[in-house]
């Protein structure tokens, strides 16, 4: 693989980092770096390369010795560290390198032995550093060939060793558009998987369908459909169980999966040019924002009355179950969205004060993220069927009423009425509530459009 114009990744190491090259260290390239070299060599597209890593047969301790030795060592967690895996600094940016993860008695060996614990054939490639030899045991190149996932040996047995790995064959396929082989595919899901993997490892695999997933929610679908949904997630579930979204007036598209997934898939088109961190409080705030539909009852159906409410209580649920999945202003925006995307859709219909609560409520804190927050809502309508454009008219009536909102209450003299009351802390709510509303009226009387939803 290059890293750029005609160097290779092989020659930055040999500049940046000689001593991996020592053979009895047994250095390997291995993942997405391997695989982008041995495509290289064949003439065949290659995938994208996000980190490299490597592989050697020095245990832990005497990994760090040799990186103190050469002053490149940087910090790991203590969970990377008991897997054996640890990390330095070359070629301009952070690699991690593990132990060899199986024994054997020659340098082939070794290497084989690792390979064959990796969790997918294209994943399952080594790329010797010291004789510059490419070891590909499980035929590797040729499913990325073929555009399959296979795992490597028996599926069971590699699901049984890291049980998210059942999450993560779903979402290689679907972020490389890949066929799951059938072997992969009829893997029936044990409910003892769930328990026993960490909830940050769940949180990672579905912080990485919404991010690296073209529709994530078809591969939420697969996942629902695979038994797996369920047991790692229970409380999105319910989202794909046939339930209608609602009645078909409001809800063409008629299935709430089908609203769900393409609610989604119409966020991801609009947030490609935010920073990460944005595009993905977006992506979880709309994956939650009709959690509360899930606890209606049959009787109650098609409608879902009031599950902006009741789906709050499993935002927090999912985000606590799922530690890492979202960061404290993404729990934030989750919340508001599930709680406010039908009312947020008609500003303009509700009282003043109803208004001014919100705004106190929601809208008030400076760091609100307005735009973030009207996408979210704006998927909610555009996540129907041919309501795309209706969805970018309500993100950008929201976004104008919200700044209008937020510029009016912020012009009240909130001191001065502060220093009136300054003994009656009561009246002086009442006085900035009603100051206010006061505000809203005149900035909706400016401008006196219509409601925000069409």
């Amino acid at each position: 693989m290059t890293l750029s114009g005609d160097v290779t990744l092989r020659e930055v190491l040999r500049r940046d980092a000689p001593w991996l090259f020592e053979a009895e260290l047994e250095v390997c390239v291995v993942g997405s770096a391997a695989l982008a070299e041995a495509c290289r060599r064949a003439g065949v597209d290659c995938p994208t390369v996000r980190d490299v890593d490597l592989a050697w047969q020095l245990d832990v301790a005497a990994g760090e010795s040799l990186l103190a030795r050469h002053g490149v060592g940087l910090s790991v967690t203590v969970g990377n560290r008991a897997r054996g895996t640890l990390a330095f600094r070359a070629a301009a940016r952070r690699i991690e390198v593990t132990s060899f993860r199986g024994d054997g008695d020659s340098r082939a060996a070794r290497i084989r032995a690792d390979l064959e614990r990796r969790d997918m054939t294209i994943g399952a490639i080594a790329w010797s550093l010291a004789d510059d030899v490419l070891h590909d045991p499980f035929h590797g190149l040729d499913h990325w060939r073929s555009r399959r996932i296979e795992a490597v040996g028996e599926p069971r047995a590699r699901v049984d060793e890291h049980p998210v790995r059942f999450l993560r064959y779903y979402r290689r396929a679907h972020s490389l558009g890949f066929t799951l082989a059938a072997p992969l595919r009829k893997l029936a899901f044990e409910p003892a998987w769930a328990s026993s993997t960490p909830g940050e490892a769940i949180a990672a695999e579905l912080r990485r369908v919404l991010e690296d997933v073209p529709s994530p929610g078809t591969c939420l679908v697969e996942l629902h459909e695979a038994g797996a949904l369920v047991r790692f997630a229970p409380e999105l579930a319910p989202q794909f169980d046939g339930r209608p979204a609602g009645p078909i007036r409001h809800h063409p598209e008629i299935s709430q999966a089908l609203h769900l997934v393409l609610a989604l898939d119409w966020a991801k088109a609009r947030t490609t040019g935010l920073p990460e961190a944005d595009r993905l409080a977006v992506l979880i705030a709309v994956l939650c924002h009709d959690l509360g539909k899930g606890l209606t009852p049959d009787a109650r159906l098609p409608a879902h009355h009031g599950h902006e409410a009741d789906g709050v209580p499993l935002v927090h649920s999912l985000l606590d179950r799922l530690p890492g999945l979202a960061d404290a202003r993404g729990r934030k925006l989750a919340e508001a969205v599930c709680l406010l995307h039908l009312e947020a859709r008609r500003l303009r219909q509700l009282r003043a004060g109803t208004v001014a609560s919100l705004y106190d409520r929601w809208f008030r804190a400076p760091d609100f993220p307005v735009e973030l927050f009207a996408l979210a809502v704006g998927a909610d309508v555009g996540g129907r069927l041919g309501r795309a454009a209706e969805g970018e008219r309500v993100r950008e009536a929201l976004v104008d009423e919200l700044r209008a909102i937020r510029a009016a209450c912020a012009a009240v003299d909130a001191a001065g009425l502060r220093a009136r009351f300054a003994t009656d802390l009561s009246a002086f709510r009442r006085e900035l509530h009603d100051a206010w509303c006061a505000a809203i009226r005149g900035a909706f009387a400016e401008d006196p459009r219509g409601p925000s939803e069409p």
